[in-house]
Order: C-alpha cells, then structure tokens, then sequence
C-alpha cells in the first residue's frame, strides 16, 4: 500500500465523516520521452503538502499498479483520500519547532512548461531491524528516542546530546539500525517509463549520503512487479519478506470513504545493507 510505483505501507488515521475540502483534479503532464523534470525539495508548509497530497491521489490511488479500483474512484474519495494523505504527510515532512532528530525531505518532479506535478517521492531517517523487516517510521522511531532519553537523569542524557542519529541508535537501541526509508513514490501515468521513476529513487540516495547513512530501504507489494521492476533496477535486493503482512484498499463509490485491510506479502527492499 504505499506506492504507484511507491514503496512503503501508509498509516492513516481513518476519521469518519471528513468533508470534502480539496479538489484532486489536477492538470497532467504531457507525454514525457522527451521532458527534462525538474525536481526540487518541498517546503514541509500546508500549502505545499496539500498540493503533493493531491497528486498522490492521482498517481497512486487513482492509477494504482497493484489494483485496478482507481477507475471507480468519485469525487468524493479523492477529496477524503487527499485529507487523510495531507495528514500523513505532514506528519512525515511537515515543518515543526525546533530540530528534528531524524530528518525527511519530500520530492517532487514538476513539468517545466505547465508546472504539473509529474511524480514525488519522500525520504525519512527511521529505525530499522533488515534481519526482522520491522521497521518505524520516523515518528515512531523520534518518540521511541524521546520517551527513552526523557526516562534519564540530566547528566546521564548529557551523554548522548552531542551524538549523531544513528550513533544514538547504536548506543540505545542496538538491535536497530538508523537508516533512510524511502516512501510515497508514485509517478503519474503519462510520465512512467521515462527514467523518472528513478531519478526520483536517486534523490533519495543523495539524501542519505548526505545525512551519512549506510544504507536506504523501503517496503513494497509483492503483487506490485511495475514497482519492484523499478527498485531492482535502482539497485535495491529483497531482504525480508512479511506473508502475514496487510495492505490498505479503497472501497469506491460509498457515501463515506471506505478503507479496507487485506492481507498481502510486503517486501523488505534495500541497498547498502
């Protein structure tokens, strides 16, 4: 559930009854063979986000590689799906106060002539176990780093002030390790077997080398092969592999957005490990 060519499980938090307050219809890309991408780094602000969030809709949800349910999408669902991904977003991107321990960026890939979102992608810092496939997110892993060094006397949390994310992780949570989790990748359909797919996988690679991570890993469907095509090209291996796992669905054309679990295979995909 977390790609149209993307790669990680969304986690919403359903709420029922959410109005419809975006409007998903957004211009498209020309045919790409020969458009020259420019891609950026999103500012975390609302505005921002909203507009990432929307092409999400159409690039993962509403032209899924996985299922085939995007056609029957209403109006309606693309306004509640672009709430609920608004939110997940900025949880993951979003500007807050102060400094983040773990960082992120959000990608996007933007037409030159029309200024049309042509595909995202984002990129956490998080924990992660390869020899289990368990992995937090960023937020989970912040809180975990919180909530253990708010348990410490001062002077014992002075120790580990000055240290770096993943020497933190190694000293604390050693059967962790603090790597960049790539997320959120989709690109719209008039721009796919372009490269785009993976220049924007690129983007992510600089980001982790940038923040001195050792390696970058993502999750992905089983049943998605246009996704796992791109990441095997992009270098990535399978190193665990989840049977028990679920992947989130939509039930379109109900009076109130539908989101239903389903069990599938979620791939453990990484480079550097």
């Amino acid at each position: 559930m977390l790609s149209a060519l993307s790669c990680c499980a969304l986690s919403f938090s359903i709420q029922r009854g959410i109005d419809g307050v975006l409007s998903t219809r957004l211009p498209q890309p020309v045919a790409a063979a020969s458009i020259a991408f420019e891609i950026t780094s999103v500012r975390g602000d609302d505005a921002s986000l909203d507009r990432a969030a929307r092409f999400f809709v159409e690039g993962f949800w509403a032209a899924s590689t996985t299922t085939d349910t995007g056609g029957a999408l209403t109006d309606r669902d693309r306004d509640q799906l672009a709430a609920l991904q608004r939110d997940d977003m900025i949880a993951r991107y979003g500007e807050t106060v102060g400094a983040r321990r773990l960082r992120s960026s959000l990608f996007v890939a933007e037409d030159p002539s029309s200024g049309a979102i042509a595909g995202c992608v984002g990129v956490e810092m998080a924990l992660v176990d390869p020899s289990r496939g368990r992995v937090l997110s960023r937020a989970q892993s912040e809180k975990l780093f919180s909530d253990e060094l708010n348990s410490m006397g001062a002077r014992e949390r002075g120790t580990y002030r000055k240290m770096s994310a993943a020497e933190l992780t190694e000293a604390l949570f050693p059967e962790y390790k603090c790597l960049a989790l790539l997320a959120n990748l989709a690109v719209a359909p008039a721009a796919r077997g372009s490269g785009l797919g993976r220049r924007l996988c690129a983007r992510c690679d600089e980001a982790a080398d940038d923040w001195e991570l050792p390696a970058i890993m993502l999750q992905v469907e089983l049943a998605n092969a246009p996704a796992r095509k791109l990441y095997e090209a992009a270098g990535y291996r399978a190193v665990f592999a989840d049977e028990g796992a679920s992947a989130l669905r939509v039930k379109p054309g109900g009076a109130e957005l539908q989101l239903e679990s389903v069990p599938s295979t979620l791939l453990l995909m990484g480079k550097g490990v």
